[in-house]
């Protein structure tokens, strides 16, 4: 985790409205009883598979039906790692677009760029995920971090329900 503080930066209001009123308030919570360490070492490592697991968990744990929608799922994600400590921007510009969530760990020189996206069906999530992934080749998210850090992960997620899937390329 980063020792010399926390950034979020939220994009418009409708993703601020979210933040306030669901995810801090469920950090405030929820969070101080959830062991979050073998997310945060899955996503330091590449391992989806847990990553997805416990992501799982979590999603089980927080959400409403009324929630389901690809906003909510990107505050979710940026309030996990800024309610952790961490430095977090979200839906800045990189390369050719605007990449939903990205996590920076300067002190140990790595970097995680995360793109979301909601499935509208089950069997939908796999393709959404490689969607997610081909969106951060395409736009060149992680390209501008190349020369500041020495790992930079690039992971696609999807949400459907109250599930997750994560890949990486």
């Amino acid at each position: 985790m980063p020792e010399d503080g926390t950034a979020l930066q939220i994009p418009n209001a409708e993703i601020r409205e979210i933040f306030q009123t669901t995810i801090k308030k469920w950090f405030d919570d929820s969070a101080r009883v959830w062991n979050r360490k073998s997310l945060f070492d899955a996503v330091w490592s590449g391992n989806t598979e847990v990553m997805t697991e416990e992501m799982n968990k979590l999603l089980r744990r927080t959400i409403s039906y009324h929630d389901y929608k690809e906003d909510y799922y990107h505050a979710f994600l940026a309030g996990i790692f800024a309610g952790a400590g961490y430095i977090v921007e979200s839906n800045k510009e990189h390369g050719e677009g605007r990449s939903d969530v990205v996590v920076y760990d300067p002190v140990e020189s790595r970097a995680a760029v995360f793109e979301a996206k909601y499935s509208k069906a089950l069997k939908d999530m796999e393709t959404s995920c490689e969607e997610a992934l081909m969106q951060i080749d395409k736009q060149m998210y992680a390209r501008e971090y190349e020369d500041d850090y020495d790992h930079i992960f690039c992971y696609g997620i999807s949400f459907f329900k109250k599930r997750c899937l994560v890949k990486t390329k």
